[in-house]
């Protein structure tokens, strides 16, 4: 016995209710109810969809779907910064490399500087604002998408909001790292910080040119290649 479209439709009714906001979740999640349901069914023949539906649902445990939508948002984002690492190792080939070389002497010359400690405050904070300030713009195009669409797309969520946010802190972090004691004297801190302080500049530069401009360019793309219904939404 097959599901009809309207018990189709219950099921990602069902799955909203239980706290599942994005469309590709909730259609993995309503095909694997789907086929549980239709097996349940040949085994017990005269119990109604509602309580196939419910004792597919206990199947999940007592969290429910939530740890489902935990994997999936774990697995989504180390696919987001797989994209990253992606886009980023072309800046360590030819010709991306000789700026990149260039950014690190130029970071790395900076301590020299009486106030090199404000320059590169100033750069990451500077990074940090711009990512910030695109997070809050991508957070007003979702709501405005969603009111038109009535989707979400966990991926697209990661790509616009999750995956800068985890950058940000990541580096935040980082940044402490490399100054230690509250210290803002380089020449102070030895040749080995120095140098690390200087390569995680180049980087946080790096990557925050590739969250920033080059992955929203991609964004699109990179859906269509995960979603290929995407395209008609």
């Amino acid at each position: 016995m097959k599901l009809s479209e309207i018990q189709i439709e219950n099921l990602y009714k069902f799955t909203r209710q239980h706290y599942v906001e994005h469309y590709d979740v909730q259609t993995e999640l309503v095909d694997h109810l789907a086929n549980d349901i239709e097996q349940i069914w040949e085994e017990h023949p005269r119990i109604t969809f509602e309580q196939a539906r419910d004792k597919s649902f206990k199947k999940f445990g007592i969290f429910g779907f939530m740890d489902v939508v935990e994997k999936k948002q774990r697995q989504m984002t180390k696919k987001y910064f797989k994209v990253i690492f992606k886009f980023a190792k072309e800046w360590f080939r030819l010709p991306k490399i000789i700026l990149t070389f260039f950014l690190l002497f130029a970071f790395y010359k900076i301590q020299e500087l009486q106030n090199g400690y404000y320059i590169y405050a100033t750069i990451y904070g500077v990074v940090i604002v711009l990512e910030l300030i695109v997070l809050i713009d991508n957070k007003r195009k979702a709501k405005q998408q969603f009111k038109i669409t009535q989707k979400k797309w966990m991926f697209k969520d990661v790509i616009h909001m999750n995956g800068i946010g985890n950058s940000v802190i990541i580096f935040f972090y980082m940044f402490d790292f490399f100054l230690p004691n509250n210290t803002k004297d380089f020449l102070a801190m030895g040749d080995f910080r120095r140098v690390f302080s200087a390569i995680l500049l180049t980087i946080l530069v790096i990557f925050g040119y590739v969250t920033l401009v080059i992955i929203p360019k991609k964004a699109e793309q990179l859906l269509e290649e995960t979603y290929p219904e995407y395209k008609f939404v």
